[in-house]
């Protein structure tokens, strides 16, 4: 089991229950129309998906000045901060001036955990001005620095080298759960909307379990619809009886853990043979057993949260990414790679609002296949949506609420005309951007990363 924070004991004066109520009020979008019928086509090559899934940070925090011209690395110019960009310090008083977002340096691959609370972030986003990160984060420069390819050059080389979206999106303007939600249901449990679950009471969130179980996800339709394979990389479901009981939001374990949806509902704990650690993604992908659909979720050490250091990150991302190149596989795998919220960081573009809940603010989202060109920047509207939407129409699932059954598909990404030779990426240690080349004879990253759990603190998703 991952080393993710446990709480102190059991909470006093816990329900134990272990059959759940229906309670009315969740909310859940109706479909307004179906998952496409017709044929993948093409697509069919595609027989692997891969999400990894990392944690908090904004698109422009990570490549706000990605590629913002046109040059000998860049064949696709990308939405970045704009030249000028000064936030003010106070909305209602000019005369005290604004902050310009500025460079980080290497210095600042371990931050503070900025506040991206569903409160915070209105704030932020201002009516969709994007001009109310200072008052609203209340920390001072660090939601406005911005990482460029000296610092981060794993991420920028893994743009350069496939795609990048310069319009994605997470989809709830709030922090991890409700967006982890989204991406496995199109909508959340209607009590967590606002993503406060770590500050409920013990019977709030027994309630959180009610609504969780009539919540439809991917899940169901994968096991009772189809016979497609999968897997959730995270770490192993304990008995549910003891879950429920395990009342840490941020603990492996936990039926309220933030970072895994499919712990809140009972059914996952008739499927415990899908939901492994971490490691044995790089045991399965070497063979023919490989599931058609992963999700990667890193331990927060290694999963970019502040204040981990972001070079763990990019490790297991190139790690990840190495070996599926590595593998029988590579031929037939479409990664993506993706941030769960932007994590209180600045991002100047206003998401498009397609109901009362989001879409959130831009998020980072690398493709990586053998048919996506080098370069390649996307600037079709998309989201987590999408990546679900796009999930359920490769391997011919029913769509779940209008969120994933009307979201555009990310298939931009993929040309079926070409067909890419696997590249290996160094550790960020040796990384540098511009890329240079390394054979995928070289094996994993450098480094020898040890992906085994380390986490014994706080990271504060809740601020």
């Amino acid at each position: 089991m991952r080393g993710r924070r446990r709480p102190g004991g059991r909470a006093v004066g816990a329900l134990g229950i272990l059959g759940l109520l229906v309670v009315s009020g969740v909310y859940v979008l109706p479909p307004t129309s179906a998952a496409p019928t017709n044929s993948v086509g093409k697509f069919s090559a595609i027989k692997h998906i891969v999400l990894v899934l990392m944690e908090n940070h904004a698109f422009d925090n990570y490549f706000g000045t990605y590629c913002q011209v046109m040059g000998p690395y860049c064949p696709d110019a990308a939405n970045g901060i704009p030249a000028g960009t000064c936030l003010p310090i106070n909305l209602t008083n000019a005369s005290q001036g604004c902050i310009r977002p500025y460079n980080f340096t290497k210095a600042n691959l371990t931050t503070r955990s900025p506040p991206h609370t569903w409160n915070v972030s209105h704030i932020d986003y201002n009516n969709g001005s994007m001009n109310g990160f200072y008052q609203g984060e209340k920390t001072g420069s660090v939601p406005f620095g911005t990482y460029n390819g000296s610092v981060l050059p794993v991420y920028w080389d893994m743009a350069q080298e496939f795609g990048l979206s310069d319009n994605f999106y997470s989809s709830t303007l709030t922090n991890s759960l409700p967006n982890h939600w989204y991406i496995v249901a199109g909508t959340t449990p209607a009590i967590i909307h606002k993503g406060i679950l770590a500050d409920f009471s013990t019977r709030q969130k027994h309630v959180y379990l009610d609504e969780a179980n009539v919540t439809p996800t991917i899940e169901q339709e994968l096991v009772n619809k189809s016979s497609v394979s999968w897997k959730y990389y995270d770490w192993s479901l304990l008995p549910y009886s003891t879950a429920i009981n395990n009342f840490g939001a941020e603990a492996a374990g936990s039926a309220y853990n933030i970072w895994n949806p499919f712990a809140g509902k009972n059914q996952s704990y008739a499927l415990t043979s899908h939901f492994v650690p971490v490691p044995h993604f790089f045991q399965d992908v070497k063979g023919a057993n490989f599931p058609a659909l992963s999700w990667v979720i890193p331990e927060p050490n290694f999963s970019d949260h502040p204040m981990a250091n972001l070079t763990r990150g990019e490790n297991l991302v190139s790690s990840v990414v190495n070996a599926v190149a590595q593998s029988r596989n590579w031929n037939s795998t479409a990664i993506f790679v993706t941030w769960d919220d932007f994590g209180g960081f600045y991002d100047h573009v206003a998401p498009p609002q397609i109901d009362g809940y989001g879409l959130s603010f831009r998020v980072p989202f690398l493709v990586i296949s053998p048919w996506t060109p080098a370069g390649q920047v996307d600037h079709t509207t998309l989201s987590f949506d999408s990546v679900l939407h796009f999930e359920e129409w490769r391997f011919g699932l029913g769509c779940l609420t209008s969120r994933d059954c009307n979201a555009t598909l990310p298939s931009a990404f993929f040309n079926f005309s070409i067909h890419r030779s696997p590249i290996s990426f160094p550790s960020a240690l040796s990384a540098a951007y511009p890329y240079v080349a390394h054979s995928p004879a070289n094996g994993y990253i450098e480094d020898s990363v040890d992906f085994a759990p380390t986490w014994t603190g706080n990271i504060s998703d809740t601020d």
